[in-house]
């Protein structure tokens, strides 16, 4: 039965595509505060910095657990947690196991050797920008393309065939925006959709990270079809989703500071330092991923009971006074932009180093191709798909 006097979880968003306005306030005196979920259970949502960086590395709070029978659930019906195939999902020696194999695809050396080429796509797409309609929708034609034409000719996908991946992962990452149904049909068609990629490339290997993966092994321990088959659809999915929202949402509030956005424009040097600082600020999401409490612990001078929920909430952390002075302060000169965009511990993305290289390759040539770009509508007109894992505008209409 629903508890009316608990926050609702997720919390609604603050204007102008701020984080829940709540967040602050809890994070200074509730950092740990219980929460009702769509399904009717109950959670421990985290906020604070410290709190979200301790329940991230303590592997007493379990993805895998989420599958156990009768573990409390964010939804009712299947959705992303269920999936035991998913490198998020997944714990222990097998996780670790899988990491390992992907891990050197996506090294900092690895990353830098695709930044000439991410630029290039970024060049392509602007121009197709300029040539078009105006005002252009800079997240429709820009910010949802270049991530998926990027992780397309990384593992080794028609780029051709990016929109129906883009659809596919709209519904894989769904909490509420598509039904239990509509997630299975995606899962199901995606694994169909690697599986034919993993046929044509043993036939004709490539320089691709699936073609790498094919041969892949630890200890002469290959991968096997299944996991081939998910380690193509997490890379595919996982490999653009959270950069696209995270590409959009920078470019809004960057549009919104004028004065950040002329300042990073006047000086390309600061690109590095403004990417940290716009992950901090505006993340790729406002939600958290559930973990199951596999006994009894004690997070920050909460008591957690075995079974029950705990939501690190990474992107809550990036506004904490505790580690970021003058949080609420967009700033990309910034030096101490602390955040948990990429996560922490075990779980921490391993395409952190590539996703840094496409927000850098997106801001630094828009900023040079683009310099009095502008949003074309007021910023509070600016609609935000929500229900999703991610949180990303319907669309983002500029002028220049």
């Amino acid at each position: 039965m629903s508890d009316v006097s608990l926050p609702q979880y997720p919390l609604p968003l603050g204007p102008l595509g701020e984080p829940p306005e709540e967040y602050s306030e809890l994070r200074s005196k509730c950092p740990v505060t219980r929460v009702q979920l769509p399904s009717g259970d109950t959670a421990l949502m985290v906020t604070g910095y410290d709190e979200v960086m301790a329940a991230m590395s303590d592997r007493r709070l379990s993805r895998a657990a989420l599958r156990e029978p009768g573990a409390v659930r964010t939804v009712k019906g299947e959705d992303f947690s269920d999936n035991p195939y998913n490198l998020l999902n997944q714990e222990g020696s097998g996780h670790s196991r899988l990491r390992r194999l992907i891990s050197p695809a996506f090294t900092p050396r690895k990353a830098e050797l695709w930044r000439a080429r991410i630029e290039e796509i970024a060049h392509e797409l602007i121009d197709q920008l300029t040539a078009g309609p105006r005002p252009a929708d800079l997240h429709h034609d820009f910010a949802a393309v270049l991530p998926v034409w990027v992780i397309c000719e990384m593992v080794g996908a028609p780029v051709e065939d990016r929109a129906k991946l883009q659809t596919w992962t709209d519904r894989l990452v769904s909490i509420t925006a598509h039904t239990p149904e509509e997630r299975l049909a995606a899962r199901s068609e995606s694994a169909a959709y690697v599986a034919g990629l993993i046929a044509q490339h043993r036939e004709e290997p490539g320089e691709d990270l699936l073609s790498t993966l094919i041969t892949a092994h630890d200890d002469d321990d290959r991968l096997n079809e299944r996991e081939l088959t998910w380690l193509g659809i997490n890379l595919l999915v996982a490999g653009h989703d959270t950069t696209v929202s995270a590409i959009s949402r920078a470019l809004y509030q960057l549009l919104r500071h004028p004065e950040q956005w002329r300042r990073l424009v006047d000086d390309p040097d600061l690109l590095p330092g403004a990417t940290e600082e716009l992950l901090r600020y505006a993340p790729p999401s406002e939600i958290g991923f559930m973990r199951i409490a596999t006994e009894d612990l004690d997070l920050a001078g909460t008591h957690v009971a075995k079974g029950e929920g705990v939501i690190p909430v990474m992107h809550a952390a990036g506004r904490d006074s505790r580690r970021v002075s003058e949080p609420e302060t967009l700033d990309v000169a910034r030096t101490d932009a602390a955040h948990l965009a990429f996560g922490h511990g075990h779980h921490y993305c391993p395409g952190a180093g590539v996703a840094r290289v496409e927000l850098q390759a997106a801001f630094g040539t828009l900023a040079k191709r683009l310099p009095s770009l502008r949003l074309a509508v007021p910023a509070k007109e600016v609609e935000w798909l929500g229900g999703l894992l991610t949180l990303r505008p319907r669309s983002l209409p500029v002028e220049w």
